[in-house]
């Protein structure tokens, strides 16, 4: 049965959600690799993470995202250019941004990093995954099925209730599934943002499209595109 995973980093790796018919199930995976073996018959696997970097320029997408996001515009992170990616500390990636495109990292855009060179380096050793992989801002997602961006945190209970109520229209059975997670997992190695992200992306992934903005490509051919749900 073909799949639609939405996937969100935690704090022991990836959590991914996705439906087996009407039921939702989720678990966390130590890299996305280990994700897609596990999942071989996926058909779109939705994940918050930049997927395509640049040699010596920004990306254009960020500015495409924040126009989109509009009041949300400061949960969009600058992203690495690639070899600031591959640095091996954070005052070496932050010096390879500003000698490559004039600024250098954040401390949030390090942090990420590790994931980042996840998924470039498996989409660069197997092409067959760029047509399954694709990048998605939970943000977004949630601004394009609400209509509007979402005007509390996801880290305040408030926010966290409008992100439920907004799954829960293409996910019945969210509040067991949430229920389940949390008892599963200690909250060291997942929040309870972290399972609605994933899931947001998991809604993204069954009737997605593409962000208009100008084409780009990273480096090693990779696309450079945001997916958001066609709704």
């Amino acid at each position: 049965m073909a799949r639609f995973l939405g996937v969100d980093g935690c704090r022991q790796g990836w959590f991914a959600a996705w439906q087996e018919g009407d039921r939702t199930c989720g678990t966390i995976y130590p890299s996305v690799r280990a994700l897609c073996l596990d999942h071989p018959d996926a058909v779109r696997c939705l994940i918050d993470i930049p997927i395509g970097l640049k040699q010596d320029s920004d990306r254009l997408l960020e500015t495409s995202v924040r126009q989109a996001l509009g009041s949300r515009k400061s949960s969009v992170f600058p992203v690495p250019c690639h070899p600031a990616a591959y640095a091996n500390t954070y005052t070496e990636a932050s010096a390879i941004n500003r000698r490559q495109i004039g600024k250098g990292l954040s401390k949030q855009a390090w942090y990420i990093c590790s994931r980042i060179r996840d998924v470039d380096e498996l989409l660069g050793a197997e092409p067959s995954y760029r047509s399954i992989i694709g990048e998605c801002h939970p943000e977004l997602a949630f601004k394009c099925l609400n209509g509007a961006p979402l005007d509390a945190s996801k880290k305040t209970e408030a926010g966290q209730l409008q992100r439920r109520q907004i799954i829960e229209r293409h996910l019945p059975d969210l509040t067991g599934f949430i229920d389940q997670m949390l008892s599963q997992f200690p909250r060291r190695d997942l929040q309870l943002d972290d399972i609605l992200d994933a899931l947001i992306l998991t809604v993204t992934a069954k009737q997605p499209a593409i962000l208009p903005a100008e084409e780009e490509m990273g480096v090693g051919e990779i696309p450079i595109r945001m997916w958001v749900p066609l709704y």
